[in-house]
């Protein structure tokens, strides 16, 4: 089953009416390779939980917090503890305890992971070390729990949207206090963990509209990935029927296969000296054959340049990608052009290109 191009244009255009997709912004944690792991997130959410620490933040994420769970407590002033993956007497290890003059605070963190914990341990555990102060337990997740709050024992569900919309609400009294680099670093983590929330949500105007029009994309989808098979198998033919040519040119040649969305490429790479390495792509797209040329050593066009000239091919420069398209006659095919002739186009280019200059 095809689609009509009636029906191709009325599905390029509900997509262009859509609106565009927000690009996230790449996080330095995110570059690390450090996004989700929960010991790296439970460190840096010890660092900024320490009144006391150089961040400058004071008690803001702490009170935070406090806030959530509907509890107002004077934080300044009291002895604050922060200790990580402190062991119960089953060996188990929570991920974060709070210890001050007035409360223990024990914090379960969730990126990704399941609900699995023994939270039943941690609340034994976590009752033993109260000493008459009032315990507070929550799990704090990146998306919402879907856990039984009998199976909770008392561990209030918490996500980092909530905190940090928190955060964010209160953060303008601190603005003054934060110290670089630590607000840099703060920030980051909260843009990491927002992305993560995002990482694999989509707004609900293009919900509906795959939801629509789920059986025409299916179709539509199938003849792109004919067209790109299609594409392919005469840039494999074109490799083919050259390959023993190559070998018989001046210079030695390198070629292979390179794909970008919609476009297929051929490249030959013709290493004419130290500063030269021109590379001369052939290029097929649903519109037709063209070619262009690129020094693969620098990038640059002025080797390249020269050289066309002294063997007067013609050129356009393409400045959007830095590269020089070929412009002179029969520049382009049509896109069913024969194998033969396709080959024939690009070793004569190759030819002109590996012959003396003289």
């Amino acid at each position: 089953m095809t689609l009509s191009l009636e029906q191709i244009t009325h599905l390029l255009n509900g997509l262009k009416g859509l609106p565009p997709l927000r690009k996230q912004e790449q996080t330095f944690m995110e570059i690390a390779g450090y996004p989700h792991f929960e010991n790296v997130c439970s460190n840096i959410l010890q660092f900024y939980l320490q009144p006391s620490n150089e961040h400058g933040f004071g008690s803001l994420l702490l009170d935070s917090l406090f806030a959530l769970i509907n509890e107002e407590l004077v934080i300044d002033g009291q002895n604050i503890d922060v200790r990580r993956e402190e062991s119960t007497p089953e060996n188990n290890r929570i991920d974060l305890i709070i210890e001050s003059d007035d409360f223990v605070f024990g914090i379960e963190n969730k990126i990704f992971a399941g609900l699995y914990n023994p939270l039943k341990d941690y609340e034994k555990h976590l009752e033993s070390i109260r000493n008459g102060r009032k315990v507070y337990k929550i799990v704090l997740s990146l998306r919402p729990l879907k856990v039984s709050p009998e199976k909770l024992y008392g561990f209030k569900p918490i996500t980092y949207k909530l905190l940090f919309e928190k955060v964010i609400a209160n953060i303008g009294s601190y603005f003054l206090t934060g110290r670089e680099p630590h607000t840099i670093f703060f920030r980051d983590f909260i843009q990491t963990l927002q992305n993560l929330q995002k990482a694999n949500s989509m707004d609900q105007q293009r919900l509906t509209f795959f939801h629509d029009n789920q059986q025409d994309l299916a179709i539509l989808l199938g003849e792109v990935d004919a067209l790109r098979k299609d594409m392919r198998k005469k840039l494999t033919n074109l490799k083919s029927i050259i390959a023993d040519d190559l070998g018989q040119l001046p210079y030695p040649i390198k070629s292979d296969l390179w794909r970008i969305d919609l476009i297929d490429i051929l490249w030959c790479l013709v290493k004419t000296s130290e500063l030269l390495w021109l590379q001369v792509d052939v290029i097929l797209t649903p519109s037709g054959w063209w070619m262009q040329f690129f020094n693969r050593k620098s990038g640059g066009l002025n080797e390249v340049e020269e050289w066309l000239k002294s063997r007067e091919i013609k050129y356009e420069i393409n400045s959007s990608n830095n590269r020089l398209v070929y412009k002179g006659e029969t520049h382009t095919l049509p896109y069913n052009t024969s194998p033969e002739d396709s080959a024939k186009w690009t070793l004569d280019m190759l030819k002109r290109l590996t012959a003396s200059s003289d």
